[in-house]
């Protein structure tokens, strides 16, 4: 049976591709005459492809698709196009299992939503509930909800369902048994399947019928709603994300967002035309929740953050902050600062003179970023897709992290033609726009914010200078030790759960086993006395890192299982690993433990890791394969056998009270370290019950 949107044209080798007559070709050269083809022309393409046996083309413009208008018909046409391709090519960096359980006809916003999350990176398969009965699949513990068995939970819900009275007495209770209602919801899911959720805020309606008055009524719907919706942000912590519809409505208009015929007609709460728009940022929050959201801004200069050439126009002659058109750059600055105090990483990609380029940063007026607000300066006259190269490779981020900003089509084109996984965005030729246009792009959303990023570009900074170190220095070994690194290992507790749960949650090159878990999950696991947990900062002469290792191991038999090992890609490569590994044999000794036992398991993006047991003297096992997990190897070592790390650091305990976070943090003695490093905080403690 053919679906609607679908073509009935499938991929492989049963199925011979047609033969090529020229429509792909001209459909190209259609796309190539604008930046941004329309939706319509992306769907067309999308189906060329597949229809000429070529899936990878056919996803690639699918994907496409979601970065140009919200045409349903033809979002609807490049779903199906998806479904049917994405098995037949490379898979996505994540994958899940998403449920979509609704209070209203959600039927469009589930199709659309695989879409809109293979554009996130996340390749999700999804579960929709009957019209209406959420509440009825959260609270049945045997209904098709769980047997589907969910990694997110999305609660697609509108403002009618919230149980508000049009004027209430007494608006602080009202307001907060509503809260309670949908926290009660949370709970229920998060106990009885593990999942995360993500819940659609209220879109307060345009129609008032208190007028201006509602705003001096307290207990008035529209206020109380708006309140429901900021008290509910308050209480998603780790596991919990939200979608501020109220904002989408508001940007789009509330007579666009809700329109009275599809409601009335098929209870579609949100207008037809706005459910690609809704499902783009409930995919951006689900990828958020995963941890593979983008991370680091590249910027050009020239026309970029500044109006003009420098090198024509000479630092007096660039607009920056004065008249309208330098104040427009000087909003776009403003706007770029913000998202570097939310932690996203910052880098300048310019073909410019360093030194003059530097010198605008430190004597313009009007500059509001500064040089110390960027992690990674290139300005230099080679091409933009080898500086963007250099940039990943110095700050130790992937590609696909990094979203490229400038003002030149050529060298946006260029970019994305031989940088292919780097997020382009498309800048308008007038810079009144450049605010709108970025603040438009969604993959910067993160889970949550925590100390360390708000501190990530001084990280990414010292992470450049020391690469520059690095080169200079007559061998590896004494750049280590030049470094003049300390370990220090703190305890599991309130301070440090939810950068641990961060980590956890989107680390993916370092991570022995893939296995993700929620700040709750981890709390209760290291709760057992059975468990063992090792939570690492790292500090050297540049920065301090913040906390970027994580072990979580388990007694098992006569072995420490270790059932999670993994590492922030800022410190890899520092032997820092080495250093665990004895900390890990250490705690097995300290248990009585015979040995160590870890696992292997491979995905799309820890093949660096896939020798490390063997590299530290672990024994590859023999064991049964084990269909759910294919390719996994299973390692062991005996916990009393000599084993001597490179030492190229010093290793010590916080003390007890110290504040992880701290710069200066009195340390233990190494020779005490096994007395500290596993010393987990147990129920009875009541900070751990408040997390």
């Amino acid at each position: 049976m053919t679906e609607s949107g679908d073509t009935g044209v499938g991929v492989g080798p049963d199925r011979p591709a047609p033969p090529r007559d020229g429509r792909i070709a001209e459909l190209t050269a259609l796309a190539a005459a604008s930046e941004i083809p329309t939706a319509a022309l992306c769907r067309d393409l999308a189906v060329a492809h597949e229809r000429a046996g070529d899936p990878d083309g056919a996803v690639r413009w699918a994907l496409a698709l979601t970065d140009t208008d919200g045409d349903l018909g033809a979002w609807s046409a490049a779903a199906g196009v998806l479904r049917r391709c994405l098995p037949a090519v490379a898979p996505l960096p994540r994958s899940a299992r998403v449920a979509v359980l609704g209070s209203y006809t959600t039927s469009q916003f589930a199709a659309l939503l695989p879409l809109a999350a293979a554009r996130a990176g996340v390749a999700i398969e999804t579960y929709e509930c009957g019209y209406g009965q959420y509440r009825q699949e959260i609270l049945d513990p045997g209904s098709g909800l769980y047997r589907f068995a969910p990694d997110v939970v999305v609660l697609a819900v509108h403002a009618g369902e919230a149980a508000l009275p049009a004027v209430g007495d007494g608006p602080d209770a009202v307001v907060a048994a509503e809260v309670r209602r949908w926290t009660a919801l949370w709970e229920t899911i998060r106990a009885r399947c593990g999942a995360r959720v993500v819940q659609h805020t209220f879109a307060v309606p345009g129609e008032v019928a208190l007028g201006h008055l509602a705003l001096r009524t307290g207990g008035a719907r529209p206020t109380l709603l708006a309140r429901v919706n900021a008290e509910l942000g308050r209480a998603a912590g780790d596991g919990v994300g939200l979608v501020d519809c109220e904002r989408l409505a508001a940007d789009v208009g509330k007579r666009a967002w809700f329109d009275a015929r599809y409601w009335h007609r098929s209870k579609q709460a949100v207008s037809l035309a706005q459910v690609p728009l809704l499902a783009r940022h409930t995919a951006a929050v689900i990828g958020a929740q995963l941890g593979v959201s983008r991370k680091c801004l590249v910027l050009d200069l020239d026309n970029t953050l500044w109006g003009g050439v420098l090198g024509e126009e000479g630092l007096a002659g660039i607009a920056l902050g004065d008249g309208a058109v330098g104040e427009a750059f000087a909003a776009f600055q403003d706007y770029v600062v913000e998202l570097k105090d939310r932690g996203v990483v910052l880098a300048v990609c310019s073909k410019n003179n360093d030194a003059d380029a530097r010198e605008a940063f430190e004597r313009h007026p009007g500059m509001r970023l500064r040089l110390d607000d960027i992690a990674m300066f290139s300005a230099c006259w080679d091409d933009k897709p080898t500086q963007v190269r250099r940039i990943a490779a110095t700050l130790g981020l992937g590609l696909d992290a990094l979203v490229f900003v400038d003002d030149n089509p050529a060298e946006r084109e260029a970019v994305r033609q031989l940088v292919g996984e780097v997020d382009v965005l498309a800048l308008p030729a007038d810079p009144h726009g450049y605010v709108r246009a970025l603040a438009d792009y969604p993959f910067f959303e993160t889970a949550a914010l925590t100390a360390e990023d708000a501190a990530r570009t001084a990280t990414y900074r010292a992470r450049a200078e020391l690469a520059a170190a690095e080169a200079a220095a007559p061998s590896l070994a004494e750049f280590h030790r030049g470094l003049d690194m300390t370990a220090t290992v703190v305890p599991l507790d309130e301070l440090t759960l939810p950068r641990v749960a961060q980590l956890v949650g989107k680390t993916n090159q370092f991570n022995l086993t893939g296995r993700r878990r929620s700040a709750d999950e981890i709390a209760r696991l290291a709760a057992d006395p059975g468990t063992a947990v090792l939570c690492i900062r790292l500090a050297d002469r540049f920065a301090d890192h913040g906390l970027v290792a994580v072990v979580i191991a388990v007694e098992a038999g006569d072995a420490l299982a270790v059932d999670t090992w993994l590492m922030s890609c800022r410190v890899i490569g520092r032997t820092l690993e080495d250093e665990v590994a004895g900390l890990i044999l250490a705690e097995a000794r300290r248990r009585g433990l015979a040995r160590v036992v870890g696992e292997y398991r491979p995905s799309p993006k820890n093949a660096l890791v896939a020798d490390l047991y063997e590299r530290l003297g672990f024994t590859r096992m023999d064991a049964p394969d084990d269909p759910s997990e294919p390719g996994t190897i299973h390692w062991s070592r005996a916990a009393d056998a000599p084993y001597a790390p490179p030492a190229l650091m010093r290793v010590v305990a916080a003390a007890a009270g110290v504040d992880p976070n701290g710069a200066d943090r009195p340390g233990v003695p190494p020779a005490e370290l096994s007395t500290h490093v596993f010393a987990q905080t147990r129920p009875q403690d009541r900070r751990m019950e408040e997390v």
